[in-house]
């Protein structure tokens, strides 16, 4: 069976793939242990730089809709979301730099990952949204730490669940680059050779500073828990997957 995340090391990048291309990387429980797994090892492989993207036309776009309405009580919703967790926390605890390269559609927990990355780099054609509203749930990195980094200006993504562009996400805080796709690894090679000039001891003690707060996220994650089980929200994860 295929990965459905893939690790691949350079000698100087780590590079993380998400590769479910057939499901547009959506995050099922193997691949959230998968990303978790690849994370702590990445952090340990003696390269300088982390690249997480998507294989095919999606950077991801969030958690697997069948996958969540396939849950069943709240044993199987504490599991699937302690994958997510561990998945969160480490990469709020990597020491070294995490730049997200956005291939394509950035949706849901697709696009809220971009809110624990360091640096985003996004293709122009590039499309983002924090629809979670419409399935009956909360988007439990966007509620906490992108509303403390971004502030109000991600209320409109959280109570609409619109699609915006890459332009549009750039002014709003949530992508540092824009890239034509063609050209995003040359734009990639670019920041990091702005990277290279900041101090090894200066990166990791930035890091270390810029830690966010993940208690507050912890709960909001247990919350999401409890609410995929609920009737509301199985029934309009129902009404999409009868839509797609």
């Amino acid at each position: 069976m295929e990965d459905k995340v893939i690790y691949k090391n350079d000698g100087y990048i780590s590079w993380i793939i998400l590769n479910r291309a057939n499901k547009l990387n959506a995050l099922d429980y193997d691949s959230w242990n998968q990303l978790y797994n690849l994370l702590i090892r990445a952090d340990n492989d003696g390269t300088k730089i982390i690249v997480l993207t998507g294989s095919g036309r999606a950077f991801s776009t969030g958690d697997d809709i069948n996958a969540m309405y396939g849950i069943d009580g709240v044993q199987q919703s504490e599991k699937f979301f302690n994958s997510i967790s561990n998945a969160v926390e480490a990469m709020i605890d990597l020491k070294k730099p995490l730049i997200s390269l956005v291939n394509g559609l950035a949706y849901g927990g697709g696009c809220e990952i971009l809110l624990l990355s360091d640096i985003v780099i996004a293709s122009s054609d590039a499309k983002f949204s924090i629809p979670e509203g419409k399935l009956g749930l909360i988007p439990p990195m966007a509620v906490t730490i992108g509303y403390k980094t971004l502030g109000r200006k991600i209320m409109r993504l959280l109570l609409t669940g619109e699609e915006i562009n890459a332009n549009e996400a750039k002014e709003i805080g949530i992508v540092d680059y824009i890239s034509p796709k063609e050209k995003l690894n040359d734009k990639l090679n670019e920041v990091i050779s702005s990277i290279d000039k900041i101090a090894p001891e200066s990166i990791k003690s930035i890091k270390s500073w810029t830690r966010k707060d993940k208690r507050l996220l912890e709960k909001a994650i247990t919350e999401l828990s409890f609410m995929v089980t609920t009737p509301s929200a199985k029934e309009r994860e129902k009404m999409f997957m009868n839509k797609k």
